[in-house]
């Protein structure tokens, strides 16, 4: 029999140790795991369409450190940090609307390397945006064609030149004051064939029952006269009372003015509610260039304050030649809803 402590019993605890430490050296370390994380599916960006792809869940199940490597299989992308666990996959969508890659990531540790793949995807999926002209409104007659009304522009993060077209849809009067409404419909289409579309309103209405010849810059004067050189900031006009449109009639926060063929282009005034309504004038102007004279006729008149700036610009009033007479127009809408126009010249110095 022997002791615990016998030297014997010393003597096999000690050969028991170092086989196991042996056993453990001789124990090959585990492979790392390699955590793709994809298929990976993104929307077009642009021309450069970059792709998250995202490493992160690899690990070494020892612990033990290890590194990444991705490695694209297309000629048209590449990978923006390749040693990075979460990079970015760049694809080049130039004149495309679907491309996929093979991507490869690849896991070492310990001298052991694991390879994970899968499928990088960019399709253009999205349809162009549309920049849409202004609605118009403006009396039957003035020119209606894109050129005057305005073109519609479109852009597109994937094609840098998607094609706009229009149709038009003709509203007939639907009563006094109203002559037509043009429902112009834009569509801006990409090469990929995907689409939008978004109308714009033109509204004509009738100058013989809702337009009249009573806008006035100075009703002191007649022709009115603008002296651009001495214009101060404050741009004043004076709308004159008539028997359809008595100035308690009129909504003021719809009063643009505007050049009378091109309403697209307007200013506000600054203030529609400055002013009281006020005898100033007598409506009698029954054609452009006709006098309105001083006195009163037993309607009030209401005077809009424009920025001048502003007007200058807007009817582009700078580029013209001195003695230039510049029809212009102030449109609005009673307080009813039906609209109203007034009319009048400036004769530029």
């Amino acid at each position: 029999m022997f002791s615990r402590t016998s030297p014997r019993n010393v003597l096999l605890a000690t050969a028991a140790a170092l086989l196991s430490q042996v056993a453990l050296a001789d124990d090959p370390e585990a492979a790392p795991v390699c955590a793709f994380g994809g298929p990976y599916n993104a929307e077009c960006a642009g021309a450069a369409t970059a792709v998250p792809v995202d490493g992160s869940g690899s690990f070494d199940p020892d612990g033990t450190a290890y590194t990444v490597a991705w490695f694209e299989e297309c000629p048209f992308g590449f990978v923006d940090d390749p040693t990075s666990v979460q990079a970015n996959y760049i694809i080049d969508m130039t004149g495309q609307c679907f491309r996929q890659c093979f991507l490869v990531l690849r896991v070492t540790s310990g001298g052991q390397m694991t390879p994970c793949a899968g499928w990088v995807t960019v399709t253009d999926t999205t349809a162009p945006v549309l920049n849409l002209p202004s609605n118009v409104i403006g009396p039957w007659g003035i020119d209606t064609t894109v050129l005057t009304t305005g073109l519609a522009g479109a852009t597109d993060l994937c094609d840098p030149a998607p094609t706009t077209n229009y149709f038009d849809t003709i509203v007939p009067s639907q009563g006094p004051g109203h002559e037509q409404t043009i429902i112009r419909t834009w569509t801006a289409t990409d090469r990929c064939g995907f689409f939008s579309s978004l109308d714009q309103t033109i509204t004509l209405t009738s100058p013989s029952a809702d337009s009249a010849f009573g806008l006035e810059f100075d009703v002191n004067n007649c022709p009115d006269v603008l002296d651009r050189g001495t214009q101060g900031a404050r741009f004043t006009l004076t709308l004159l009372g008539r028997p359809n449109l008595t100035m308690n009639q009129v909504n003021r926060a719809t009063v643009k003015l505007s050049r009378q063929a091109d309403p697209t282009n307007f200013v506000v005034p600054t203030n529609p509610f400055q002013y009281s309504a006020a005898q100033t004038s007598v409506f009698a102007a029954t054609s452009f260039g006709d006098c309105n004279p001083a006195g009163n006729d037993g309607r009030g008149d209401l005077r809009f304050q424009f920025n001048y700036a502003q007007v200058d610009a807007t009817l582009g009033l700078a580029g013209e030649a001195a003695g230039t007479v510049v029809p212009i127009q102030l449109f609005g809408f009673r307080t009813n809803g039906t609209p109203f126009i007034a009319y009048g010249e400036l004769t530029l110095q």
